[in-house]
């Protein structure tokens, strides 16, 4: 059973843990497949860019910074 975590560090973890165990990744390492490796890595990346602890090359604009609609 998840713990419910209400520290972002920790709800971070999770988030971590849920998409290692959906690549079916383990810490051993020996037997991971360099393919979901790379996706796992490729996500840690993503996610540390996206909270600002990492620098972002190609940032990618979400829907906050779009123009307001001026029509009703």
């Amino acid at each position: 059973m998840e713990q419910a975590y209400s520290d972002p560090v920790d709800h971070f973890t999770l988030e971590l843990a849920r998409e290692a165990k959906r690549l079916e990744l383990t810490a051993g390492g020996e037997d991971n497949d360099p393919e979901r490796l790379l996706a796992f890595a490729t996500f840690v990346l993503s996610e540390l860019a996206a909270r600002g602890l990492i620098p972002d090359e190609r940032p990618a604009i979400g829907c906050w910074a779009a123009p307001r609609s001026t029509g009703n």
